[in-house]
């Protein structure tokens, strides 16, 4: 570790944790039980809390890194950033705006060294005795805090570079505001200044798990610390800090992974290929592992942190671009390379990798020096900045095509050369591999016709590069089974290329298909399942092979809206009109109407209703497929339904069922219903009535008057009845056909069913009914009673009204 002043070389053994998530890696490779410890952390220092690991046995990490060495990433992690021009130099240190080829081999032992004012009688013989151990960089504590100065720093930093070590910088942080930050920021940066050292010289921010920086906001006083630093010359920064304080608090946020240098132990202070390979995999620029190397310094092992950035910025690089141009169907690729090494290299190419079938060659292009200027503006001491940059587009066709359709990723190589093949003495920088895998689709129609199913879209894949035949596909999502499949040819979509114009081939990525109304889809519509297209390109004639596929939404076809537009009852009629537009109407065309009792809640009448055109519920309802003919007419006549006049005679209200039916004959079968609850009633329950007249002459008793009542619609027949209120018995009673016209009760009630005909005019004859003619002779008071009823002898369900009983 990188140490605060005060410390006694090995004299406290404490324990060490690590976060569970690394402990979990760490015990999954064999490097440690869940009791780690190390005696390597003394009391009273200034420290980071050391990641330590520990083995249960020697043999036990040697066999287990052999297992394991194979299945861990052996790389750091490189720039994928896709700026389009060049950092500033105040932001050279950010990650992001540098693409760093880490392909080279790191060490197997500590090659950097890290020393403070313990390590204050270093000569220039003990740094050559580290150099011939293979140590090529040393890290020279210079300050802590703002008060704090390592006065051997400057022997330590002249008698290294006297053996030819490259030599860096750290200081010991302590700030817990933006202004303290600025102030110690302000110190590191005099000090360096005093003892020589460059504006490209590597400036490290020691960030320990001490209390003064265990807080939320460090990493924002961290970018004051740098902003101070750049504005003082110093631009090339990095961090110290240890794997937990990191993982808590993200320092290393603000340089990049690649720029920070991270710490933790294991407990025998060693490491072996599994151990670097599972650090380097992480991403970390360096990994310190031991403070004990040769038995008195801090032992590090750099993953490129140091090669990269301790002589200052000698390489940069972006990739600006790489991608898919569907216009041109070309792959391009821009972007820019500056390195040192490049001089007396002229020639430029960029190269195609396909990265994942062992990076394998597959194409590459001569390019010529693009200028850019942004980029010498950010890095003006590395060679060759100014025409660094470089365009290429390569034709998706051959091993190109081949691998993008395999969804390998593509790694794009800058070579500059000095050879013309491009084959010997050149300086490669490779960026990340780009898989080209968007899939996008939309469908734009997707409707139930009376023929069947009709669909339209799009489908843009860049892996349909493969793959030149288009299917769609209809799916039943319910049964999980197909129903039909379809070869279609894409067509022209403008408007798709506009959108993705990086997606292979987006304009022309439309398709459309009808599907015939097979007994499969007829099926599937009628048990209401759920329906799915698929849109597929493959490589297989038969729509099978290997398919990149979307898969829409399913949708259930089984919209029902229905209205009732006029419900009715004239002249003995039922009459209703209104629209039912329904998807299954497609496997059940036959339209009926039904009449429910609500009271009984059953049918009491039923037709197959004529159907009429209804462009109004086409417009409302554009999606379903029998719209514009939905409309509907029905009229029952009432006379023709016992059930119905029963209803209606005892003053119930209905309901309306609109059916759609595979039966012609009566409506059964496969049927869609859609229920509409009207409770509708014809009558108010009251009746209009009155007699005119109730004279006797002689043994002849006659009645004159009118009864109008909704509810005489269900009548079969219309009763006036004399009856003896004295003896409390009928005497007789008269069935009047048709009624006697009544304008006059009409105008008055002109919306009571049957008020036109509602009068009547009998006469009972006391001459041959000798109850009458006894009832006369006594002086038995009589009554009149009008009747309707759905009975021809006028019983049955009836309604009535007692005219008052009189004497005649």
């Amino acid at each position: 570790m990188l140490k605060g002043e005060k410390r006694n070389i090995h004299s406290v053994k404490k324990l060490y944790t690590v976060s569970a998530a690394t402990l979990a890696t760490l015990v999954s490779l064999g490097f440690i039980n869940a009791s780690a410890q190390a005696d390597d952390q003394p009391t009273n220092q200034s420290t980071a809390t050391t990641e330590v690991a520990s083995q249960t046995s020697q043999n036990q990490i040697n066999s287990q890194s052999q297992a394991s060495s194979s299945t861990v990433a052996t790389t750091a992690a490189t720039d994928t950033s896709s700026t389009t021009s060049a950092a500033p130099a105040v932001t050279a240190t950010t990650q992001s705006k540098v693409a760093v080829n880490t392909s080279t081999q790191v060490a197997s032992s500590a090659d950097t060294i890290d020393i403070s004012a313990y390590q204050k009688n270093m000569s220039v013989g003990t740094f050559q005795n580290y150099k011939n151990m293979g140590v090529q960089n040393v890290v020279v504590k210079l300050t802590e805090s703002t008060g704090w100065t390592n006065g051997y720093a400057q022997s330590q930093i002249n008698n290294a570079r006297a053996v030819g070590m490259n030599v860096s910088a750290y200081h010991f942080v302590r700030f817990t505001s933006a202004s303290e930050a600025q102030a110690e920021a302000n110190h590191f940066a005099t000090v360096a200044r005093q003892l020589g050292l460059g504006n490209d010289t590597l400036m490290i921010a020691d960030v320990e798990s001490v209390p003064q920086t265990r807080y939320a906001g460090i990493v924002n006083n961290l970018n004051v610390f740098w902003n101070t630093l750049s504005s003082l010359g110093y631009t090339n920064h990095a961090v110290y800090t240890g794997l937990s304080y990191d993982q808590q608090y993200n320092v290393s946020s603000t340089v990049g992974k690649a720029r920070t240098w991270v710490a933790m132990y294991f407990y025998d202070y060693s490491v072996n290929q599994a151990r670097i390979n599972y650090k380097r995999s992480l991403g970390y620029g360096a990994w310190q592992y031991t403070d004990r190397f040769n038995g008195a310094v801090d032992g590090t092992i750099d993953f490129g942190l140091f090669r990269n950035y301790s002589h200052g910025i000698t390489r940069a690089a972006n990739l600006d671009n790489m991608s898919i141009n569907a216009s041109s169907n070309t792959l391009n690729v821009s972007g820019w390379f500056a390195d040192n090494n490049n001089q007396g290299k002229s020639n430029r190419y960029v190269i195609l990798l396909d990265q994942d079938n062992g990076g394998r060659e597959v194409a590459r292009q001569q390019v010529s020096a693009v200028s850019r200027q942004d980029v010498t503006n950010a890095y003006p001491t590395i060679y060759g900045t100014g025409d660094s940059g470089f365009s290429a587009s390569f034709s998706l066709n051959g091993s190109l095509a081949q691998a993008i359709g395999a969804g390998h990723r593509i790694q794009a190589i800058i070579r500059y050369t000095s050879s013309s093949d491009g084959n010997s003495d050149y300086n490669d920088n490779y960026f990340d591999g780009i898989s080209f895998t968007q899939n996008s689709a939309y469908l734009d129609k997707f409707e139930l016709t009376n023929n069947g199913i009709s669909v339209a879209g799009w489908h843009a894949a860049d892996q349909s590069i493969s793959r030149p035949y288009n299917y769609v596909i209809l799916y039943d999502q319910t049964t999980k089974r197909e129903i039909a499949r379809q070869q279609v040819t894409t067509t022209s979509r403008a408007d798709v290329q506009n959108a993705y114009q990086n997606v292979y081939q987006s304009g022309k990525s439309g398709f459309s298909a009808n599907f015939a109304m097979t007994n499969a889809l007829r099926t599937a519509i009628a048990n209401g399942d759920a329906i799915q297209v698929i849109t597929r390109y493959t490589d297989d004639n038969a729509g099978n092979g290997n398919a990149v596929d979307v898969w829409f939404n399913s949708k259930t076809f089984n919209q029902d809206p229905a209205y009732v537009d006029n419900f009715t009852l004239n002249n003995g009629v039922i009459t209703v009109t209104g629209w039912h537009a329904a998807d299954q109407s497609v496997v059940a065309p036959n339209q009926w109407i039904i009449l429910i009792d609500v009271q009984t809640g059953k049918e009491v009448a039923r037709v197959k209703a004529t159907t009429v055109s209804r462009p109004d519920v086409a417009n409302a309802y554009p999606t379903i497929a029998n719209a514009a003919n939905s409309g509907f007419t029905a009229n029952f006549k009432v006379a023709d339904y016992g059930a119905l006049q029963s209803a209606l005679i005892q003053g119930h209200s209905f309901n309306v069922v609109a059916r759609y039916s595979d039966d012609t004959q009566n409506g059964e079968g496969y049927r869609v219903d859609d229920w509409l609850m009207l409770n509708k009633k014809f009558s108010t329950g009251n009746g209009y009535e009155n007699l005119d007249s109730f004279t006797r002459n002689g043994n002849i008793v006659r009645a004159t008057g009118w009864y109008a009542d909704d509810r005489s619609a269900g009548a079969k027949t219309k009763y006036i009845i004399l009856y003896d209120a004295t003896a409390n018995r009928e005497i007789a009673r008269q069935v009047v056909t048709n009624g006697v016209s009544r304008p006059d009760v009409a105008r008055a009630y002109s919306s009571v069913y049957g008020a036109n005909n509602s009068g009547f005019d009998v006469s009972f004859d006391g001459n041959t009914n000798q109850v009458l003619a006894n009832a006369l002779r006594n002086n038995h008071q009589l009554q009149i009673i009008a009747r309707y009823s759905d009975s021809q002898n006028g019983e049955g369900n009836y309604i009535q009204y007692w005219f008052g009983a009189r004497n005649l």
